[in-house]
C-alpha cells in the first residue's frame, strides 16, 4: 500500500496539532505557566479573610498588606510602622501559631503597639485573615515558610496546630546572661508559652522567644497555689 499523499487542508490540520502540542509541553515546562504552590488554604478562607482583614487590620497594614513604603523608619515616637503582611518584610519567619498568637494577643504585651484581636474575631476568622495576606505571597516564599516548619498542603486541625509549636526556646541570651552558671532543660511550664529552667537552686521562667525571664515563684493568684513547687 502506497503512503497517503496528505491534501493541503490536511497538512495545515496536522501542522496545526504539532504546534499546538509543542506549545502545551513548552508551557508546562515554563515556570511562568507553573501551576501555583498548594497551600494549606481554599479560596473561601481568603474571600472572607480579605473582608475582615479590611476591616480589622487594612487601617494599619494596608489595604493588600502592603504596609507604607518606608516602614522601616520609626516614627517620631520612635515605634516602628505596623509590617507588611505581603511577604516582603518577616511575616513569614514565623510558624503558623505565632501569626495565630499575634493576631489573637497583639503585641502590646511585648511592647508594641498591635491591639488584640482574640475579643474580636475566632479561631477560623483568624486563620482566613492570615489566608488573606499569604494569598499575596509569591510562590517562592510560600514555599521557603511551608519548609521551614513542615506546614501541610490541608487546612490544619487545632491538633495540627499544637503540633507545629516550638518544643523549646531559644536559651542563647540566657546563656549569656547567666555565664558559667549551671542551666538546666527548659520545660514546659503550666502556663502556656512560657517555660521552666532550673539553674543552681533557683527557678527561672523564659518566655518562648528566649527574649524575657522571670526569676522565682510562679503563683497562680485564682487558685492561691505556687506552680513552682
Amino acid at each position: 500500500m502506497e503512503p497517503e499523499v496528505l491534501q493541503p487542508y490536511k497538512s495545515v490540520k496536522y501542522i496545526s496539532i504539532i504546534f499546538l502540542l509543542s506549545l502545551l509541553i513548552e508551557a508546562s515546562l515554563n515556570p511562568l505557566f507553573a501551576g501555583t504552590e498548594k497551600r494549606w488554604y481554599d479560596q473561601q478562607q481568603v474571600d472572607q479573610g480579605q473582608i475582615l482583614f479590611q476591616q480589622n487590620c487594612a487601617t494599619c497594614h494596608g489595604q493588600n498588606a502592603e504596609s507604607i513604603p518606608n516602614w522601616k523608619q520609626t516614627d517620631a515616637n520612635g515605634n516602628y510602622p505596623p509590617p507588611p503582611l505581603n511577604g516582603s518584610a518577616h511575616a513569614w519567619h514565623h510558624d503558623l501559631p505565632l501569626l495565630q498568637r499575634t493576631v489573637r494577643e497583639g503585641g502590646q504585651k511585648l511592647g508594641g503597639l498591635m491591639p488584640p484581636f482574640e475579643q474580636l474575631l475566632n479561631v477560623q476568622e483568624i486563620n482566613s485573615v492570615i489566608s488573606f495576606f499569604q494569598s499575596k505571597w509569591s510562590d517562592d516564599i510560600y514555599r521557603k515558610w511551608a519548609g521551614r516548619f513542615d506546614i501541610k498542603s490541608s487546612t490544619p486541625s487545632l491538633l495540627d496546630l499544637k503540633k507545629l509549636i516550638k518544643p523549646k526556646p531559644d536559651i542563647s541570651f540566657l546563656q549569656q546572661r547567666l555565664g558559667k552558671a549551671k542551666i538546666g532543660p527548659p520545660t514546659q511550664s503550666a502556663i502556656p508559652n512560657l517555660y521552666e529552667i532550673k539553674f543552681n537552686d533557683k527557678t527561672l521562667y523564659l518566655t518562648e522567644d528566649g527574649q524575657f525571664a522571670i526569676i522565682g515563684d510562679l503563683i497562680d493568684l485564682k487558685k492561691g497555689i505556687n506552680l513552682s513547687k
